[in-house]
């Protein structure tokens, strides 16, 4: 499944790590917006995909036994219309379809995005998971971006959409402390203990300033931190 996971980390880097807020934005502003966000998708995932061996044709086989074989180039480019189609969708439906911008919304759509990822990706044989770095590469976008929106949904349904407003500020230390965890589970023997310090660290800085960007809520805290320790237990499993 070599193509499926790099398409998936094609699609984590576009929708987190590459979708800056002036593109969120953009997005919500213009069809042009969300076209620019797919086309990031497309040209990330020919780049990834483009010296794979198994890149020249796709080959995807429905439960139905329908059929078809598409060259890679094409079947990433049905990707980029229909991820350009469901983002659409998404934007729409909550500005004017009525519907709520929320946790199960945006689950939901990840959910679809990467369904559509499968069906569309080469039947190969062989281990599931060939590729060390590609499957690291998702983790530490799993803890950094997508558990920094995940949060954000989360502390909405707890504190209410006023109180996270701003919640996003100061999102990149935390992403720092959350990645060090990440690593720290990665590595081999007693580096786990590394995590200490982290922590010490994080509680000096509440210390020092107590009423800047670095004060977020335990929860923000208790969890981010649940979310590192469990995505790096995940990844380095896989990985062994």
């Amino acid at each position: 499944m070599v193509i499926f996971w790099r398409l998936v980390l094609g699609h984590f880097l576009t929708d987190f790590t590459f979708q800056t807020n002036k593109i969120a934005q953009w997005k919500r502003k213009s069809m042009w917006g969300v076209l620019f966000h797919s086309g990031i998708f497309f040209v990330i995932s020919i780049v990834l995909c483009l010296f794979s061996k198994n890149f020249s044709s796709i080959s995807t086989e429905y439960l139905t036994k329908i059929w078809w074989k598409l060259p890679g180039w094409l079947s990433i480019f049905s990707i980029f219309i229909i991820h350009f189609g469901e983002d659409y969708y998404r934007i729409w439906s909550i500005k004017k379809g009525g519907s709520p911008d929320n946790l199960f919304f945006f689950l939901w759509d990840q959910f679809i995005h990467l369904v559509l990822i499968f069906l569309f990706s080469p039947v190969e044989t062989g281990k599931i998971f060939e590729e060390k770095i590609v499957i690291i590469a998702i983790g530490i976008v799993l803890v950094t971006h997508f558990s920094s929106i995940l949060i954000y949904y989360l502390e909405e349904i707890i504190y209410g959409h006023e109180h996270i407003l701003n919640r996003l500020k100061g999102k990149y230390y935390r992403m720092a402390e959350r990645i060090a965890i990440f690593v720290c589970l990665l590595l081999p023997g007693l580096w786990w203990l590394a995590l200490v310090p982290i922590i010490l660290l994080r509680l000096a800085l509440n210390k020092i300033y107590p009423k800047n960007a670095y004060e977020f809520t335990r929860f923000n805290i208790i969890i981010g931190d649940l979310l590192a320790i469990f995505i790096g237990f995940m990844i380095r499993a896989i990985i062994k």
